[in-house]
């Protein structure tokens, strides 16, 4: 992945600076929105720390905290340099992108710079939120109620909902593949989060296939469970399956299956024309229509008989996804993302 996603192009407006991330999905997200902003004629670049993955895992498992400090300002000072060189008018930031140095934060801002970030993770998992997000003018999440009312309680009112969305641009590159090409029955591909290990021992089905980092050993439907799958990789397996199983991350009790947020992963899929059986969420019917375009599942004995019922029904599957994939394309693209952003920057 390159630095900058195509050329600039040197429009009047907006001079747009993308942080991408250090470290996981949201390294992709960060360079599809880029590359949204592009596509709308915008003057953008694209700021990839994803470089600097390897290094950070290695002083993570060093553990030496001078060294991690320093590890830090580097990162810091990259980014300086950039702002410096490219003379963004607004800076977006995706989750995990290196936007946590308060000082930092602060001499853009009295520097004229507008400050967005978008924050695509559980917001009760991962808490580094509530330190940065009083710095920026909008604070994009993909939850609603419960952290807008956290944000005020921390004195922000910048809390914006902009839940995630497909890159109707990226190709599948067959050579990049190392998985097996072939059609899976059912599959899944993620994180083995402690919900999704305890539910998943339950699937006996034939032809259940895991995917992802972290799963070596843990499942014995496991196909490649010691690195992280590529994203052309991820994609083949979401079009060659006849099922794709999405369950949402929790590490809390399994028992536990309603939540609010919608993944990624469910844009993905459906803008890929995959079929999936998705638990339930609260924001799910906001952007799908749960008869036509999506099935969901409450617990476990109604995710096992619903795999077992659209593994025989080939043309409700077909047609399930055909819908949910029209209505990615027309809704939830990044392309609609990032005009969205632009209307509350411009």
């Amino acid at each position: 992945m390159t630095s900058n996603p195509g050329h600039k192009n040197e429009v009047q407006g907006l001079r747009i600076l993308v942080v991408g991330a250090l470290s996981g999905a949201t390294v992709d997200i960060g360079y599809s929105l880029a590359q949204a902003f592009i596509g709308l004629g915008k003057t953008c670049t694209f700021l990839d720390f994803s470089e600097y993955q390897k290094e950070l895992l290695a002083l993570r498992a060093d553990g030496d905290a001078a060294k991690i400090n320093g590890f830090l300002i580097k990162l810091q000072i990259r980014l300086i340099e950039e702002v410096q060189s490219f003379g963004p008018s607004l800076i977006v930031g995706v989750a995990q992108s290196p936007l946590n140095n308060l000082e930092v934060l602060e001499s853009f801002k009295k520097s004229g710079i507008k400050l967005h970030y978008w924050y695509l993770e559980d917001c009760d998992v991962f808490g580094y939120w509530r330190a940065i997000a009083p710095k920026f003018d909008y604070f994009f999440t993909i939850q609603k109620s419960r952290i807008f009312e956290e944000l005020k309680k921390l004195g922000s009112n910048n809390g914006y909902y902009l839940p995630a969305a497909f890159d109707d641009s990226f190709i599948v590159i067959e050579s990049e593949l190392q998985v097996a090409k072939h059609r899976a029955q059912l599959s899944f591909v993620g994180a083995p989060y402690n919900n999704r290990v305890a539910i998943f021992n339950n699937i006996k089905i034939p032809g259940f296939e895991i995917y992802g980092e972290g799963w070596h050993g843990l499942n014995e439907a496991v196909r490649v469970g010691n690195r992280r799958i590529t994203p052309s990789e991820r994609r083949y397996i979401y079009m060659n399956s006849n099922i794709n199983l999405n369950l949402h991350s929790s590490s809390s009790s399994a028992k536990e299956w309603r939540g609010d947020f919608v993944n990624p992963r469910t844009y993905e899929i459906a803008g890929l024309g995959g079929f999936q059986l998705t638990d339930g969420r609260e924001l799910m019917s906001l952007h799908f229509d749960l008869n036509k375009e999506m099935r969901v599942f409450e617990n476990t004995h109604g995710m096992l008989e619903a795999i077992k019922y659209y593994l025989n029904n080939d043309l409700e599957r077909r047609e399930l996804a055909d819908n949910a994939r029209g209505r990615v394309l027309k809704e939830h693209t990044y392309r609609h993302r990032a005009m969205e952003i632009l209307s509350l920057a411009e």
